[in-house]
């Protein structure tokens, strides 16, 4: 027997947790579910501010934010949008950008709608994402092994593993890699 544990990570737009197992054999089979005791909703928000950023003379279409911030993120999606302070040039009025008005982010890159011009220009962008840190991650909410539903997910087919109390019977791997969802703390199977 062998003792498959989720690897967890976090998606930075969303906060949701995903939960990936590797290593499998497609030989094997799934003869029981370890179900947590207590499982994580998601990640924690974190808003950035005042992240201020020095942008070059001339006309600006692009800028790259410098020294790893922000999280890596996209444009739109479900978290908040940004929003910028923006001075373009020394003397100028100071402006209020919104995110997907009037610049768009695409991980470490911001695209400026217009493009941005003037020199001695400032910005400051505050933006919101998600902890991507598992080891941050806060397991509270209570799982109920009577009342809960485990699911494999392998080449974008849900497996259902465990059902209100009922362990399936012993479905084997078709894929080599896949994830769980949160009430499955480990897999164990027949290796």
């Amino acid at each position: 027997m062998a003792l498959i544990t989720p690897t967890v990570t976090v998606n930075a737009q969303t906060g949701q947790t995903i939960n990936s197992i590797s290593g499998v054999a497609i030989t094997e089979s799934v003869v029981g579910v370890v179900i947590r005791p207590k499982m994580c909703v998601g990640a924690a928000q974190v808003r950035e501010i005042d992240l201020s950023l020095t942008i070059g003379n001339g006309t600006v279409t692009s800028f790259a934010i410098p020294g790893g911030n922000p999280e890596p993120i996209t444009t739109g999606g479900p978290r908040q949008l940004a929003t910028m302070t923006v001075q373009q040039g020394s003397g100028a009025a100071v402006e209020n950008w919104v995110e997907e008005t009037n610049f768009t982010l695409d991980g470490y890159t911001i695209h400026f709608i217009p493009n941005i011009i003037g020199t001695g220009k400032v910005a400051t962008i505050s933006y919101t994402y998600y902890d991507t840190v598992a080891a941050n991650l806060i397991y509270e909410t209570p799982v109920y092994p009577s009342n809960c539903r485990g699911v494999l997910t392998q080449a974008s087919t849900n497996v259902i593993l465990w059902n209100e109390g009922i362990l399936a019977q012993s479905p084997k791997f078709f894929a080599t890699t896949g994830t769980v969802n949160g009430v499955i703390e480990a897999l164990i199977t027949d290796a």
